[in-house]
């Protein structure tokens, strides 16, 4: 059980977002006008800052050794986050193409972030819920880290979530070793939108005790998946799509943080949808 004041952890990365809105199709092999923001990024990051607006957080990480990442590590710092990061390497890049209707085609240079290393077992002190994105997952040495923290949660009985990120992610991993990882992690919520429910077949696949399904369908209703069956919560309506960057992050980010102090899962997915049709409204990922 989670409690008011209980810390959320959330681990994985810390990225420089380059956030460019084009102006019209893209023409290949021409200028093509643009206007570009830049800004701290990277999932786990994300969810962490758009959460720490509502409660106590900490972010587990690693950045490069380098002035970005030291620029990165204040800003999150800035937002009242309990930074723990590991120091080592090149600072990881996003860059994000943002088309004229709102969506977004992401290219990770993840970097550092991708190397995370055995965690401190101290950084989980105190904390009630631990969240990560898949993506930490992709390479040996984070995916041995994040699997150690999550095992700790789960000795310690405290809840942990995770979001399956991108179907990108999910065909390097795998479909069925996806759904062995989601099994022997054995997360309390498992995120994912349309796309990512469709390509793992969550849809025809019930999750185990224990286990919620929050699937995200755009405009229309999220679902709430259980083992005794689907509660639909309607989202807010939208008039315009500008960002879908980091969207699905703070919808995370205001689940998670109405979850952690007991609030019910349809009350969350409420508070999810909130933030994220913030989000949606906005160049690049929410700030703290």
């Amino acid at each position: 059980m989670t409690k008011s004041g209980a810390t959320l952890a959330v681990a994985g990365d810390l990225l420089e977002d380059v956030v460019i809105w084009t102006r019209g199709p893209i023409e290949r092999g021409n200028d093509n006008a643009a206007t570009v923001y830049r800004s701290r990024g990277g999932s786990a990051a994300n969810v962490a800052a758009a959460a720490s607006r509502r409660c106590p957080v900490r972010f587990i990480g690693r950045v490069g050794a380098d002035a970005r990442g030291d620029q990165l590590v204040a800003e999150l710092h800035g937002t009242g986050i309990d930074v723990r990061v590991q120091r080592a390497g090149r600072t990881g890049t996003v860059v994000v193409l943002v088309d004229p209707d709102g969506e977004r085609t992401m290219f990770p240079d993840r970097a550092a972030a991708s190397e995370l290393d055995t965690v401190d077992p101290g950084w989980l002190e105190g904390v009630g819920w631990l969240h990560v994105p898949l993506y930490g997952f992709t390479t040996p040495s984070a995916r041995r880290s994040i699997t150690e923290l999550m095992g700790r949660m789960t000795a310690l009985g405290a809840p942990t979530s995770i979001d399956v990120s991108a179907v990108s992610v999910m065909r390097e991993l795998g479909t069925a070793p996806t759904m062995d990882l989601l099994d022997e992690l054995a997360p309390k919520i498992v995120f994912a939108n349309s796309d990512e429910s469709d390509f793992l077949g969550l849809d025809v696949h019930t999750p185990p005790p224990g286990r919620t399904y929050i699937v995200k369908r755009g405009p229309a209703p999220v679902e709430i998946r259980t083992a005794t069956g689907i509660e639909l919560v309607p989202v807010p309506r939208l008039t315009e799509v500008l960002d879908s960057t980091g969207a699905g992050d703070a919808f995370a980010a205001g689940f998670l943080s109405a979850v952690i102090v007991g609030s019910t899962v349809a009350d969350a997915v409420r508070s999810g949808s909130d933030l994220a049709s913030i989000a949606l409204g906005q160049p690049g990922a929410l700030a703290g």
